[in-house]
């Protein structure tokens, strides 16, 4: 019983691990993606590529969309506030601030999860513990990436409340997206990358026309990676 119990903390901190790097790594992706592509055309093609593949994946699972309209409605007010406005701020603030950077400030989203929980919603207990438990988090994130990270704070403050703004629309989004209780987790992350990706796609043609773009092989490699 030990035995199966080690095995599977192992296995969960290994995932844990993975996660934590594909996290990380995002930020990089995005800087070396805007170097070439503009963010809301890097954007719109992240939020389509992945909620294609979401989609191939439950369909492989056999697991089907919601047809509700009341759903796709929730599924696109989550697109707002977890994909569509934070993803193209990031985006769009790492053209003028390092990765690293980026990645610090954007690790206080559970920072003001806990503060609009304890303030606004109230939809459980904020304890000095979780508050602990959040900081901590924080600070091994610091000390991941490292001091030397915030050399340029300040150096570019529109960008790093871009930033910030878009670390507030992640913490909304954490507390909305408990009303998708009983629906495959699955369905809700598609919905509103597909719902992000019908905003995003027709602003991109607007505002940066894509076609007239010429993205290095570094900037589709990172597109991809994303």
């Amino acid at each position: 019983m030990n035995n199966r119990q080690d095995t599977n903390i192992a296995g969960e901190l290994a995932l844990l691990v993975v996660l934590a790097a594909l996290w990380g790594g995002s930020y990089t992706f995005i800087k070396l993606g805007v170097a070439t592509i503009p963010p809301i055309t890097l954007i719109a093609a992240r939020t389509t590529i992945a909620g294609l593949l979401l989609l191939a994946v439950m369909w492989a699972r056999g697991i089907s969309m919601p047809r509700d309209a009341a759903i796709w409605r929730r599924f696109a007010f989550q697109a707002v506030l977890n994909s569509v406005i934070p993803w193209t701020l990031i985006a769009w603030g790492e053209r003028h601030v390092d990765a690293a950077l980026a990645t610090i400030l954007n690790s206080a989203a559970p920072i003001f999860t806990f503060l609009l929980t304890a303030v606004v919603t109230r939809h459980e207990a904020t304890t000095p513990r979780k508050l602990l438990g959040v900081v901590a988090g924080m600070a091994g994130i610091l000390l991941i990436v490292g001091v030397d990270a915030f050399h340029d704070i300040g150096s570019g403050l529109l960008a790093e409340a871009a930033i910030v703004a878009a670390t507030i629309c992640y913490a909304c989004a954490a507390i909305f997206g408990r009303s998708f209780k009983g629906l495959d987790p699955m369905a809700p992350a598609a919905g509103s990358l597909l719902a992000g990706a019908a905003v995003l796609i027709p602003a991109s043609l607007v505002v940066e026309q894509p076609w007239t773009l010429a993205p290095s092989q570094s900037s589709v490699l990172a597109l991809l990676a994303l």
